[in-house]
């Protein structure tokens, strides 16, 4: 499968994510920013390849109760790029892997895999956000996938739960720490103002989230919290950031994503203003 992204894309994700950094809209602030052209959101890139991955997978008769999304990203993704989409060895029902390689360079973009998982286990926590069923559906109509399509609804509300984790003030706490000069008040604010770059997203997902009914959602809503934010490295070497946001129903456990994101070293006193 060839990709290309242009700036459309972007705006559909920035419409649903409220991401709207400058490094993907505006090409001299992408370049001051270290960037060749305007990069492509990392979750929008992800999320064809979740759909990849999972119509892959769902054509195997997989029968595990949880699965496993794991990506490794090597490079960004640039707009009028072109981009090859693959699998790398046959799906046998518990697990698939593909990768994204730069078809001018063949350099690997950036590689995932799906596979079965165990339990997701819910760990306690006291600072949780309840989004009603209405929320979601709301939120839903935004989103840039087609309604029926396999991966849908888990990347839906993984997608929900990223934008959680750029924009709660929980995660900015320790961030602060990090940054005690800088003026954000959510992490999606020091995305505009730090080369900052994702390295790892995996979704540890209920099977129930395969469901192709686009307008399903717990009648209770979905409960999330985030854990505290984990924070390694140094200005020199980069600052690691390891971000873990779970979610549930009144029934069941949903989802949990963990997300690690890293500032370019040697980087960070410039930019903090």
């Amino acid at each position: 499968m060839i990709l290309t992204y242009t700036v459309r894309d972007a705006e559909q994700w920035a419409a649903f994510s409220g991401d709207y950094n400058p490094i993907h809209f505006d090409l001299e602030r992408a370049r001051a920013l270290g960037g060749d052209d305007l990069s492509v959101h990392g979750m929008r890139a992800l999320l064809d390849m979740k759909q990849y991955l999972s119509a892959a997978l769902l054509q195997a008769s997989p029968q595990a109760e949880f699965y496993m999304f794991s990506a490794r990203l090597r490079q960004p993704l640039m707009c009028h790029k072109s981009y090859q989409m693959s699998l790398t060895g046959q799906p046998d029902g518990t697990k698939v892997r593909g990768t994204l390689v730069d078809e001018q360079s063949d350099s690997v973009c950036f590689s995932a895999k799906l596979t079965a998982a165990a339990p997701l286990t819910i760990a306690p926590a006291d600072n949780v956000l309840v989004y009603s069923s209405d929320d979601l559906r709301t939120l839903s109509h935004r989103f840039p996938l087609p309604a029926q399509e396999p991966a849908r609804l888990w990347s839906f509300l993984d997608a929900v739960l990223f934008q959680r984790i750029v924009e709660a003030p929980d995660t900015m706490r320790m961030v602060k720490e990090v940054f005690p000069q800088l003026r954000a008040n959510a992490l999606i604010d020091v995305f505009g103002r730090v080369p900052v770059v994702q390295t790892h997203h995996d979704v540890h997902f209920n099977a129930c989230l395969f469901s192709p009914d686009a307008d399903f959602h717990a009648g209770s809503g979905m409960h999330c919290a985030i854990q505290p934010t984990l924070v390694t490295g140094s200005g020199e070497s980069g600052f690691v950031l390891s971000i873990v946001i779970q979610a549930w129903s009144d029934e069941q456990p949903l989802l949990s994503t963990a997300v690690t994101l890293k500032t370019l070293p040697a980087q960070v006193n410039s930019y903090q203003q």
